[in-house]
């Protein structure tokens, strides 16, 4: 990883990245600090988690996540989906109220498709956050060209990714070549995405199958994303190891 140019040196005379560069650049970083190796993860969003990271960092990577999506509240008491809603898709959900202590209630509007948004759901701080929620239920719908800042309105499956450079949302990820080779668990519930650190594009849960496309997914580690299909879903998609015993 290129070290930021104009950061503050470390006690080894390094410069250190700041929390800024490690959020724009979707990497993991290993920094040296008083001769201890400690490690950092941090995603540009399509959605993003922070790994390995203090409290305070925690909270500005969920902050720069947030950046992505536009505010708006909701018009009435709904449900949001794991999943999006289609034929042969467990209907999974959570209901989100109007209002709550007296407030209304706020998502965030990832990208549309067809008659849903994708919204991340700033009052949950674990999965599932991100899910698919009726375009009917929100004061305004759509997506922006510049995410929390505004811009223009977007169309379905367009979105801005890193640095905000508009991106469309492979909600179904190509995967030239491969095939449904071994089904394995899913250990933990985490989102299913269209690629590494991508875009959100529904959700597994504890005990769902997931069709990998080799006989034995190997050793990895936690945060390695692993292709796969997602039945429960209805798509392929990439789900970290650390959600899949069989991977790690």
């Amino acid at each position: 990883m290129t070290e930021s140019s104009g950061g503050p040196s470390g006690p080894s005379g390094r410069k250190e990245m700041t929390m800024k560069d490690l959020l724009s650049t979707g990497t993991r970083r290993v920094v040296r600090t008083g001769g201890v190796l400690t490690s950092a993860a941090a995603v540009v969003l399509g959605g993003a988690a922070l790994a390995g990271a203090a409290p305070a960092q925690a909270a500005q990577a969920r902050a720069a996540k947030t950046g992505y999506t536009h505010s708006t509240t909701l018009k009435t008491n709904c449900a949001i989906y794991h999943n999006y809603p289609k034929s042969g898709v467990p209907a999974r959900t959570w209901q989100k109220s109007r209002t709550a202590s007296g407030k209304r209630t706020h998502v965030g509007v990832r990208y549309t498709y067809h008659r849903y948004a994708l919204v991340l759901d700033y009052a949950r701080k674990a999965d599932p956050q991100w899910g698919f929620i009726a375009k009917s239920c929100l004061t305004d719908p759509r997506a922006y060209s510049k995410g929390a800042q505004g811009g223009t309105p977007l169309p379905d499956l367009r979105a801005p990714g890193g640095h905000m450079v508009l991106k469309n949302v492979p909600i179904n990820p190509p995967h030239p070549g491969k095939t449904k080779r071994k089904r394995i668990g899913v250990g933990t519930l985490g989102t299913l995405r269209s690629g590494a650190y991508s875009f959100v594009i529904g959700n597994v849960s504890r005990g769902d199958s997931f069709y990998i496309t080799t006989e034995h997914c190997g050793h990895h580690g936690k945060t390695a994303w692993i292709l796969g299909y997602a039945p429960n879903s209805g798509r392929w998609g990439y789900v970290q190891a650390k959600h899949l015993p069989a991977c790690l």
